[in-house]
């Protein structure tokens, strides 16, 4: 019925409604997305009063979806830039270290750098890499960081208090402190 309406407007010189279909809105009158815009089938738009029957109500009620946020997933993000920042200080140490060898004057002895045995240089790179994976295995500290609902509580209660001071007296404060101690009111 909706439809010959719109046809019959454009019909008139009207605007062309049926373009443009109108946005469907949820109960508190967001705009709620609703994947099937026919408005036939399993996914029917309600309109009106009918968004307020007994099933109408969960269709547009999805709870969100929450995420816990993980401290590994968090250390996982940064740690790429972090050894990347490591690896580049490590040769800026060498660049230096170079440069303070060539100006000094003192000159390593390239026979005995060419004639070292392979295995000592395997052996002291395994040993470099054990002591760097402790570091940083000593280091590794997991917070459970808050989730949304948290993070909202905590806003509002900030709030609230910022508003109570604006509008109260310290007195007043020290008082409701005092009742609320008093009858073991924790808030």
């Amino acid at each position: 019925e909706k439809g010959h309406w719109e046809r019959r407007i454009i019909d008139l010189g009207g605007h062309n409604y049926s373009r443009h279909s109108a946005k469907m809105t949820g109960l508190d009158g967001n705009i709620v997305h609703v994947p099937n815009p026919s408005g036939r089938g399993p996914k029917y738009r309600y309109f009106g009063a009918a968004k307020k029957l007994p099933g109408a109500r969960e269709l547009f009620e999805k709870p969100p979806e929450l995420q816990k946020r993980r401290m590994g997933f968090l250390t996982n993000l940064i740690q790429g830039p972090a050894e990347a920042v490591k690896e580049w200080q490590g040769q800026e140490n060498i660049n230096l270290e170079a440069k303070r060898v060539v100006k000094s004057g003192e000159v390593a002895n390239a026979a005995n750098i060419l004639f070292e045995e392979d295995e000592d240089v395997v052996e002291e790179e395994r040993k470099a890499k054990e002591e760097e994976n402790q570091k940083e295995q000593e280091f590794v500290v997991h917070v459970p960081l808050p989730d949304e609902r948290e993070i909202e509580k905590m806003v509002l209660a900030k709030k609230k208090q910022e508003l109570l001071s604006k509008y109260t007296s310290d007195t007043l404060m020290v008082e409701q402190s005092e009742a609320n101690a008093m009858l073991n009111i924790q808030r």
